[in-house]
């Protein structure tokens, strides 16, 4: 049972299944290819789903390595266990990944071969420091709502689009309603975010307020609350929250 941090209203507790998560995390490792000699740096605090699922639950599954450390903010820390462990993945948000490369020395972040940004939108100036800093990393942009546990998309590896935040994983199901009405949006097109699938939820635990969730086509939906672009492509780009 995790609390997301609130940004509508009060935070609301939300239950995670076994399912809802591996689900998650074997959609992920169906996009983005973890080797046995990776190693991964854990910071983001687990009783946030982005740190539960990508640095804690990812890796043991995977049977990759995880360095750890207690305190996102320390990035002179973060950036000497990076270089001093040989650390291959960092992921994390675009404000702790940018507190790591304003503090690296030159090739301290050398050996980073993936950067994978989330939880908000990446800024251009991040982008940047990452490409310069990281010079051997790919990075990638995701999104995601702890509601999802939490990934809904990704950038493909093969493909990356900077500033999209790539396209929904393989078992989610998503559609586009106009923001007033609801009324369903072929893409390409602009709207609200729409999901379902086994990595969705099933409903907050004692809430009595408006449901999350929506029946189109005789299938449910959780209404993420989220406006996105859906390029012809099926690439997203996120455009903010509605509320």
């Amino acid at each position: 049972v995790l609390f997301p941090s609130g940004s509508e209203t009060v935070p609301k507790a939300v239950p995670l299944t076994h399912k809802n998560l591996i689900t998650n995390i074997r959609d992920v490792l169906s996009v983005v290819k973890i080797y046995q000699n990776d190693c991964l740096i854990g910071f983001l605090p687990p009783f946030h789903s982005f740190g539960l699922t990508v640095t804690m639950l990812l890796p043991l599954c995977a049977a990759v390595p995880v360095v750890y450390h207690p305190n996102p903010t320390e990035a002179d820390t973060l950036t000497k266990l990076i270089d001093t462990y040989k650390v291959t993945l960092l992921m994390g948000t675009p404000t702790f990944l940018a507190g790591i490369t304003r503090v690296a020395a030159e090739k301290q972040l050398s050996t980073l071969r993936l950067a994978v940004t989330g939880a908000e939108s990446c800024p251009e100036k991040v982008y940047k420091s990452l490409k310069e800093k990281c010079r051997n990393a790919l990075i990638l942009e995701g999104y995601g709502v702890s509601e999802c546990s939490p990934i809904i998309s990704i950038n493909d590896e093969n493909n990356p689009r900077p500033f999209t935040i790539g396209k929904p994983l393989p078992s989610i199901e998503y559609m586009l309603v106009e923001p007033d009405s609801f009324k369903t949006i072929t893409p390409p097109g602009s709207g609200i975010l729409l999901v379902s699938g086994p990595s969705v939820f099933s409903g907050y635990l004692n809430y009595t307020g408006k449901p999350p969730f929506i029946t189109i086509n005789n299938k449910l939906f959780y209404i993420t609350g989220d406006l996105v672009t859906v390029d012809k492509e099926n690439l997203m780009t996120f455009k903010g929250r509605l509320k």
